[in-house]
C-alpha cells in the first residue's frame, strides 16, 4: 500500500503488523525494504513492456516511496530510514524512478521548455556521477556501502539503459564496468562474489550483454533546448526493439568527449525548437562524425522557426557544396521497410554514397515522447525506415564495437606515397576513408601510405606507385587530364579507378576514357589467376559485396575487377563497383560495391603490387596536401589546370 516491497505478504486488513510507533519509521514489522522493492517494479515494468495496462495510481505509489527514501546526499539506503546511502541501492532507486518518469510523467513534455523540476532524478545522477568510478576501480566502496559489485553493475546496467547517459560524470559506464568484470572472471568462466558463484556470474552476464545491446542513436546534449522531450528515444526504442524483435538502445553524449567516442550509434540526433549554438571546435567535431561514417538526424520541434533555419546553417558550414533536399516519395526511405508513400516529409544530404544528413520539420519527437502510436503510427514506422535504410536493413553493431581504428602501433617498415586524383564528378566523397585504411594498412602489415592529392592534369610528373581516381557523377577528362594520367601510367605508376558508391554515370564515362586513352576496345576482367590476387601472404580468396550490388548486379563470391596491361605488369585496375565506400567500413544501403573487408583486401593488395617490382619512379612532382580541416580540393599540385572543387 505504501508503494514498496518486502519479503512477507500480508493481507490489506487481517493480519497486518500494527505499527509500533516507539520505533523508527524503517522498522515497522513487514515493511517494504530498497532491495525487494526494485525488483518488484520491475516485475511490473515487466508486464508494461508486454503491453499490460498499469493504472498510474501504482505508479503514483512507487513514486512516493522512492521520494520518501531518498537520502540527504542524493542516493538511497537499505531502508527508508537508512543512515547512509549504498551504491547498489542508489542504482536501483536511479532505475525505479526513470521507470515511473516513462510510465506517469512522460505526458508532461508535449510542449517545448516545460519548466519540470524532477530534483529526486538530478540528486540521484549527480550521486551517482560523483561515486561511480570510485566505486567500480574499488577505492570507494568501504565508504558508500558497496555491498556487492555484481549487484551494483547489474543495477548500473538497468540505470545506464534507462536514463540513456553513456558516461556517469566522466566515466563511461560500459566500458569501466566491462573492464572491471573481464579482470575478474575466473579461469573456469565464473565470477565470485557476496553470493554463490551461479549468482554472482548470472550478474555478470547480464550486465556484459544486456549493457552491449545495439545503440540505435545517439542524442546530442548541447547549448540550447536540446532536451525539450527527455524521453522520447527512450520511448521510440521501446516500440523499435519489438518492432525489429531485437533490442536497441540509446544514449546521451556530449560534445566535450572525442569524436571516436560517439561511434557505438550509427545516428546523432538533434532536436530543439531554439537555433542551436555551436562553436567552431563543436562544427569540426559534427563535421568529423560524418566524415567517419555518421548520419546526423535532426528534427524541428513545436514548429521552431529559430532550429527550423538555425540547423541548416550548420549543415551549410559543415558540409559547404551539399544541398539540404526534399525527399521524393518514392525514395527507399518511404518503402525499405513500412510502405509510407512520403510521408512525414523529410529532406537529405546526400554525397552520392550514402545519407549525410536526415532532416524533418514535422514534430516527431513529441509523437515519440508520449508514445502516440495510437494515432500517430507513421512518426514510428519513418524512425524505423530512416535506421533500416542508414544501417543498411539493420546491420547495427554492439555498444563498445567501433568501426573506426585506434592509430597504429605498429612500427612502419615501408612508406609508400598513394595519390588522390582531383577531378571533377566528386573525387573525394568520403573524406576519412583512405585515412582509415592507412591507419588499419600501417597496423596490419607495417606498410605506411601518404595521401597526396594532386590534380588530375599534373599527374604526369607524380612519383607515387599508385593513384586513385574516383567519383560519384559522370566526368569528362579533359585532353590534358588524359595525357597526364597516360603519361602516369606508362612511367610505372598503378592507377586504380572506382566507380565511388557503385555510380554507373561515373563508370559509364571513365571506362569510355580509359578504353580511348589507352586504345583497347573493352577492358578486360582481370582472371581469378591474376597477381592482384595472388600476392604472396595476402592472397584473395572469397569476395564478398554489399547488398544492393549482389541483387541488383547478381555478384556472387568471384571478382569483377577489370584491368590494363602495359608491356608485363598491370598498369590500370578499373571497378564499376564501389571500393571507396567499402573503405569506411560500415553498411551503406544505396551502395553498389564491395563489403569493407574485401574492399580493404583489393587496396592493399593494390598498394603493395605497386611496389612489388621496385619499379623505377617517374621524376618528383611537388604537391601539398590540405590541412586536416581544409577542403582537399584546395590542393596544390602542379600543373596547367586548376584544382576542381569537391565540396
Amino acid at each position: 500500500r505504501d508503494g514498496g516491497y518486502g519479503y512477507k505478504c500480508l493481507p490489506e486488513d487481517k493480519t497486518k503488523p500494527k505499527e509500533d510507533k516507539t520505533k523508527p519509521k524503517g522498522d515497522k514489522p513487514g515493511r517494504a525494504d530498497n532491495s525487494n522493492s526494485q525488483y518488484g517494479v520491475l516485475g511490473v515494468w515487466a508486464a508494461v513492456l508486454a503491453n499490460e495496462e498499469v493504472p498510474n495510481a501504482y505508479w503514483q505509489s512507487v513514486l512516493d516511496h522512492w521520494k520518501e527514501c531518498q537520502a540527504s546526499d542524493g542516493g538511497w539506503g537499505y531502508a527508508a530510514n537508512a543512515k547512509a546511502s549504498t551504491a547498489t541501492m542508489t542504482a536501483g532507486g536511479l532505475a525505479t524512478l526513470f521507470v515511473c518518469f516513462d510510465n506517469l510523467l512522460y505526458a508532461k513534455f508535449t510542449k517545448c521548455k516545460v519548466d519540470f523540476d524532477f530534483k529526486q532524478l538530478d540528486k540521484g545522477l549527480d550521486w551517482m556521477a560523483g561515486n561511480f568510478a570510485n566505486v567500480v576501480k574499488g577505492s570507494g566502496g568501504g565508504k558508500i556501502g558497496l555491498g556487492d559489485i555484481y549487484y551494483f553493475l547489474y543495477g548500473i546496467e538497468r540505470v545506464g539503459l534507462a536514463c540513456g547517459y553513456k558516461y556517469f560524470g566522466s566515466a563511461d559506464w560500459y566500458k569501466l564496468g566491462a573492464e572491471r568484470l573481464l579482470a575478474a572472471q575466473q579461469p573456469n568462466g565464473a565470477w565470485r562474489g557476496k553470493w554463490s558463484e551461479v549468482v554472482s556470474t548470472s550478474l555478470a552476464m547480464l550486465f556484459l550483454v544486456r549493457g552491449q545491446h545495439p545503440v540505435a542513436f545517439n542524442k546530442l546534449e548541447f547549448k540550447g533546448d536540446w532536451n525539450n522531450r527527455p524521453r522520447d528515444l527512450a520511448q521510440l526504442t521501446r516500440w523499435q526493439s519489438g518492432s525489429f524483435e531485437r533490442t536497441l538502445n540509446w544514449q546521451v553524449i556530449n560534445l566535450k568527449v572525442p569524436v571516436e567516442e560517439w561511434h557505438d550509434a550509427p545516428i546523432l540526433y538533434i532536436a530543439a525548437s531554439d537555433a542551436p549554438e555551436f562553436s567552431e571546435a563543436d562544427l569540426q567535431k559534427l563535421r568529423l562524425y560524418i566524415h567517419q561514417g555518421g548520419t546526423i538526424l535532426s528534427a524541428t520541434e513545436c514548429g521552431g522557426k529559430g532550429f527550423r533555419e538555425g540547423i541548416r546553417e550548420v549543415y551549410k558550414k559543415i558540409l559547404p557544396g551539399y544541398e539540404l533536399l526534399p525527399v521524393p516519395a518514392n525514395h527507399p526511405l518511404y518503402t525499405v521497410q513500412y510502405k509510407l508513400a512520403g510521408q512525414p516529409a523529410f529532406a537529405m544530404i546526400h554525397n552520392g554514397i550514402r545519407p549525410l544528413v536526415l532532416h524533418t520539420d514535422q514534430d516527431l519527437p513529441k509523437s515519440w515522447q508520449i508514445l502516440n502510436t495510437a494515432f500517430a503510427k507513421g512518426d514510428f514506422e519513418i524512425a524505423s525506415n530512416l535506421l533500416m535504410y542508414v544501417t543498411d536493413m539493420g546491420e547495427l553493431r554492439n555498444r563498445g564495437v567501433s568501426h573506426w581504428p585506434q592509430p597504429p602501433t605498429r612500427e612502419a617498415t615501408k612508406t609508400v606515397k598513394l595519390a588522390r586524383v582531383i577531378s571533377a564528378g566528386r573525387w573525394n566523397p568520403e573524406p576519412a576513408a583512405y585515412q582509415r585504411f592507412a591507419m588499419l594498412l600501417q597496423q596490419r602489415t607495417g606498410v605506411k601510405i601518404e595521401i597526396e592529392p594532386i590534380n588530375a592534369e599534373a599527374m604526369g610528373t607524380c612519383d607515387a606507385p599508385i593513384a586513385c581516381l574516383t567519383g560519384t557523377a559522370k566526368i569528362q577528362l579533359s585532353d590534358d587530364q588524359k595525357q597526364a594520367l597516360k603519361q602516369y601510367v606508362s612511367k610505372g605508376g598503378l592507377l586504380l579507378v572506382d566507380a565511388a558508391g557503385g555510380s554507373m554515370d561515373f563508370a559509364d564515362a571513365i571506362e569510355a576514357d580509359l578504353q580511348g586513352m589507352f586504345n583497347v576496345r573493352t577492358i578486360p576482367r582481370l582472371g581469378s589467376e591474376s597477381p592482384i590476387y595472388k600476392l604472396k601472404g595476402n592472397q584473395i580468396e572469397t569476395f564478398s559485396y554489399r547488398r544492393k550490388a549482389r541483387l541488383e548486379q547478381d555478384l556472387k563470391n568471384q571478382p569483377d575487377l577489370r584491368g590494363i596491361q602495359t608491356g608485363n605488369r598491370l598498369g590500370v585496375i578499373f571497378s564499376r563497383q564501389d571500393i571507396t565506400g567499402g573503405l569506411l567500413g560500415i553498411p551503406m544501403y544505396d551502395c553498389a560495391g564491395y563489403a569493407p573487408d574485401t574492399a580493404y583486401k583489393i587496396m592493399r593488395n593494390a598498394v603493395l603490387y605497386s611496389v612489388r617490382d621496385a619499379q623505377p619512379a617517374p621524376s618528383p612532382q611537388a604537391a601539398t596536401t590540405p590541412a586536416a580541416d581544409e577542403p582537399a580540393a584546395k590542393a596544390n599540385g602542379k600543373g596547367k589546370g586548376k584544382p576542381q572543387p569537391n565540396e
